[in-house]
């Protein structure tokens, strides 16, 4: 609940910075030395507004480690290290099959067409959260995931959420796409053209049809509660499968 109402409640050092910026917006064809006050006025007002905020928001989230707690944490930052290290992490957002063999061709040779974003992996931690620990991070399309020592903590448009690691579903696969640009530690199985003919060959109709890569690449599902929390594509092909052992 604290988190919740510290992540989603109305910041009055933009209200503060807005009421700034009309009035001297108000004062700038009237005397110069009144419009700089105004102003001045204004970045400081804003600036102790924006560190009161700070103070009033900020929730501190200590831990202390037991027993084998830690080295369980430990094994969660290995898993997540495995996903960070890739060159590249996208989040998948939509597929669809590719029926007719003219859109086919015109997509190398692709049998569906997949909807990607990039995405981020890195530590740091939760908005208006103090701890005295590092988190790892993945943040996708409209969500954060922070691996906390007792569950992911997940930021979306709806607020804050935990889920603990006991209630995870987590499942693995590999995948071959076709990329015009190949991430480094990509493994290459096999290239096609831009435009491609049915028998794989070069459509000799299009004068920039290139030699495309096709990779092999990992995929990682982790649901919860019958809910899917994340479903990312990974340049290297068993980083998946190391994140789920």
């Amino acid at each position: 609940n604290q988190l919740n109402e510290s992540y989603k409640a109305f910041r009055l050092d933009y209200l503060v910075g807005l009421v700034s910026l009309i009035a001297a917006i108000f004062t700038f064809n009237a005397n110069t030395n009144l419009m700089l006050c105004v102003i001045l006025l204004g970045i400081i007002s804003t600036t102790l507004v924006a560190r009161w905020e700070s103070h009033r928001r900020t929730i501190n989230i200590f831990y202390e480690f037991e027993n084998d707690n830690y080295s369980r944490y430990e094994q969660i930052i290995l898993a997540f290290n495995y996903i960070a290290e890739c060159k590249c992490i996208w989040s998948l957002l939509t597929s669809r099959k590719l029926y007719n063999t003219h859109e086919s061709k015109l997509n190398a040779g692709a049998s569906t067409l997949i909807d990607r974003l990039a995405i981020s992996a890195g530590r740091g931690n939760p908005p208006w959260v103090q701890t005295n620990i590092t988190i790892p991070i993945l943040k996708t399309t409209g969500r954060s995931l922070y691996f906390m020592p007792d569950g992911i903590l997940i930021y979306d448009d709806k607020g804050v959420g935990l889920i603990e690691y006991t209630g995870l579903k987590i499942t693995f696969d590999t995948t071959r796409f076709i990329e015009d640009f190949t991430p480094s530690d990509a493994k290459i199985v096999g290239t096609t053209w831009k435009y491609a003919n049915v028998n794989g060959g070069p459509d000799r109709r299009f004068n920039n049809n290139s030699k495309l890569s096709i990779c092999l690449y990992g995929e990682l599902k982790i649901e919860a509660q019958g809910h899917l929390l994340l479903y990312i594509m990974t340049s290297q092909s068993d980083a998946p499968k190391k994140f789920k052992d």
